[in-house]
């Protein structure tokens, strides 16, 4: 079973949808040891247009959080590394927002590593200025509990 050792907090990126997509990486290993068995339990992910962006309400575009590597394009969301996709059309209200946790908890642990942030701008004609928001917290987990989260790991790559 997982135990807490910290209170949820929140991780901040920013990043710009542009043309020719843009990538950020968070590195969960500032956060985790996994020596110690320690996982980011991830509970909730927000990406938003930030006020900073020139034309927010003609904005159009694309995000996806994953733990694969996002800079030769996006991955299929039924993939197991694919945690977060949105897609958003200011101009025509469309919207869709998926976040892909675990078990019945709404958790995602995940064992240190990196996350990949990958932004593309569809039709807009500005780039997008975006903020992404990471709620989740650090939780030591039993060695059979890493155990399963390794084997499901290494089983879906």
């Amino acid at each position: 079973m997982a135990s807490a050792k910290t209170r949820d907090f929140e991780v901040f990126e920013t990043i710009i949808a542009n043309g020719a997509g843009n990538v950020k990486t968070i590195d969960l290993n500032t956060f985790v040891n996994v020596a110690e068995m320690e996982a980011f339990g991830i509970e909730s992910i927000r990406v938003g247009i930030d006020p900073s962006t020139a034309a927010p309400e003609a904005s159009l575009f694309i995000a996806q959080v994953a733990l694969e590597d996002l800079s030769g394009g996006f991955i299929s969301h039924a993939s197991y590394d694919s945690i977060y996709l949105t897609f958003q059309d200011m101009l025509t209200s469309a919207f869709e927002e998926s976040l892909s946790l675990g078990d019945v908890k709404e958790i995602r642990y995940v064992p240190g590593g990196q996350l990949q942030v990958r932004a593309d701008k569809l039709t807009s004609s500005a780039d997008v200025n975006l903020y992404v928001r990471i709620t989740g917290k650090i939780s030591k987990l039993s060695a059979s509990d890493y155990m399963s989260l390794a084997l499901t790991n290494s089983l879906s790559n």
